[in-house]
């Protein structure tokens, strides 16, 4: 195992390459943006989740419930005008509820409901070996979902339709109540002055940076950098730039920032927090012209609401001496990323 020494790394962010992008989820997870490198996607090379560089290079995709109820939470808590949540419809949710919504892409090639239930059945491997025996229970569940879905389409509307399962609904219906009732959360997501104009607030933006990383003063790497904040505000008046960051958990709210069995620690949040501060700050120093200088600040907060009964939601100031420990994890995590791209993925690292 190959030795490295952190010291032996200059990390430059590359302040003119920042910029930002109003691109949406399908594009900004498409192949053309394959090649920038995540928050998320650096626990693929961090040792202390489990990751190694052959991970990271070639880690898996994942796709749960509780990413398709928070997915569905940002979009109608943050974008409103946008996005609205479909009433129920009568999806099962679970692997049948993905069936359900496979067969009409089947049935749109010609071939009839049984076989369409056959295929998507397949590709979502629900029963594939005895399907023959599910197709008649499966058709009954699948006529009232489509006819209330026929009648759904039958009604005008300019938003997208956030469309989940009967039980999900529930939970996501919940969860936008919580925070929509939450005074704290409300004035973070949309702040006024103290005479009730609004200050600037923005959501769902896609920003993208160059980090330089510089090896014994010989070899770089470019690392490109993408990052979704679900809000930021920048208040012009009281120089006050701020990152506010909302999370879905199935825990209590009250133990989010627990050290010991917490979400925060348990996800590196503080490391999100500080690459996604750090980035934003370039992003207004560029476009603004703001400085520590001239007195701006910055705040970060995260905004947390339970999966859970009774779905209490709170709003949580993340610390300075919190994005220090961010910042810190973050650096090594782009060293190793970067030795990978200089050396090779093939190494066994251990940095010291």
């Amino acid at each position: 195992m190959e030795k490295v020494k952190l010291t032996d790394f200059k990390i430059v962010p590359d302040i003119n390459s920042v910029h930002k992008e109003e691109i949406d989820d399908n594009t900004y997870f498409s192949d053309k943006y394959a090649h920038y490198i995540s928050n998320s996607g650096l626990k693929w090379i961090n040792p202390l989740e489990g990751g190694s560089p052959q991970l990271f290079k070639h880690h898996p995709k994942l796709s749960t419930q509780s990413l398709k109820i928070g997915s569905a939470v940002h979009e109608c808590l943050l974008q409103p005008e946008s996005f609205e949540l479909a009433p129920k419809l009568g999806n099962p949710g679970s692997k049948l509820g993905l069936v359900l919504d496979e067969v009409p892409t089947f049935l749109k090639d010609g071939v009839g409901l049984d076989d369409a239930i056959k295929q998507a059945a397949l590709k979502i491997d629900y029963y594939s070996k005895t399907i023959e025996t599910k197709i008649d229970s499966i058709k009954e569940i699948w006529f009232p979902y489509s006819k209330n879905l026929e009648e759904l389409n039958k009604i005008p509307t300019d938003k997208e339709r956030i469309i989940v399962s009967d039980k999900e609904w529930d939970v996501v219906d919940s969860c936008l109540k919580s925070c929509q009732k939450n005074e704290e959360i409300m004035s973070k997501l949309h702040p006024t002055t103290p005479f009730g104009d609004p200050v600037l607030s923005f959501c769902e933006d896609a920003f993208f940076m160059d980090f330089i990383v510089i090896y014994k003063r010989k070899q770089c790497a470019i690392l490109k950098f993408k990052m979704k904040a679900d809000n930021w505000t920048i208040d012009f008046d009281e120089k006050v730039l701020t990152l506010n960051d909302l999370k879905t958990t199935g825990k209590s709210v009250n133990i989010f920032m627990n050290p010991d069995n917490g979400s925060f620690n348990h996800y590196n949040y503080a490391r999100q927090m500080a690459v996604y501060s750090q980035i934003l700050w370039y992003y207004a120093m560029k476009q603004f012209g703001i400085s520590k200088e001239n007195g701006w600040k910055l705040k970060a907060n995260m905004l947390v609401v339970e999966t859970i009964p009774n779905y209490w939601s709170r709003s949580y100031y993340v610390s300075e001496s919190q994005l220090k420990e961010g910042r810190k994890m973050l650096n090594e995590l782009l060293c190793r990323v970067a030795y990978c791209e200089m050396f090779g993925y093939d190494k066994e690292i251990e940095f010291i």
